[in-house]
């Protein structure tokens, strides 16, 4: 029986906004005050995390903890281009497939963009500001999504007697 590829397991995001900038923390603390592994925050410090110095407990400061994290969080994220999605399913920044995408707005300033992805023709969105629509139009063939409450009311079920009961109401009198 072959074996079935595991799944990848999504990095927990670490809540950087706990972290004090003028504190020192040790291992430990770092750990708990991030909810992670110790040998996590050990890794860390083989990886370039500075500690203040050699000694033990390895302190490390609270500025230099937060710039770490910061720099190792902007590595990971991928600037998408003026005519890009950025499709889940490859992990990169992708040309929507055909050159087509959907539009409709969203607000008074903001609208959103949904197209397919052009290697895997998975379904992804965007959101851009409106006033970059036309310049977005020169690169991509946009196409407008109107909202079905304003195409206007639907059509009556079929077995529906909503002309007998209208029959009904104009004969029988108001009680």
């Amino acid at each position: 029986m072959a074996k079935l590829p595991r799944p990848r397991r999504r990095r927990p995001r670490v809540p950087i906004s706990r972290i004090k900038a003028g504190c020192t923390y040790d291992t430990n603390d770092i750990a708990k005050l991030l909810g992670l592994h110790r040998n996590t925050v050990r890794h860390w410090l083989k990886q370039g995390l500075a500690a203040i110095d050699d000694r033990r407990p390895l302190l490390v400061h609270g500025a230099v903890l937060k710039g770490f994290l910061l720099a190792r969080q902007g590595a990971r994220r991928r600037k998408c281009g003026p005519a890009e999605f950025y499709c889940f399913k490859c992990r990169k920044p992708r040309g929507a497939w055909g050159g087509l995408a959907d539009v409709w707005l969203h607000t008074e300033k903001i609208a959103k963009l949904t197209a397919l992805c052009e290697v895997c023709e998975t379904q992804m969105h965007r959101s851009v500001r409106r006033a970059d629509l036309p310049e977005l139009a020169n690169r991509l063939e946009l196409q407008s999504k109107a909202s079905l409450r304003l195409d206007g009311p639907p059509d009556a079920i079929e077995n529906c007697d909503f002309e007998e009961d209208l029959a009904h109401v104009e004969t029988e009198p108001a009680e």
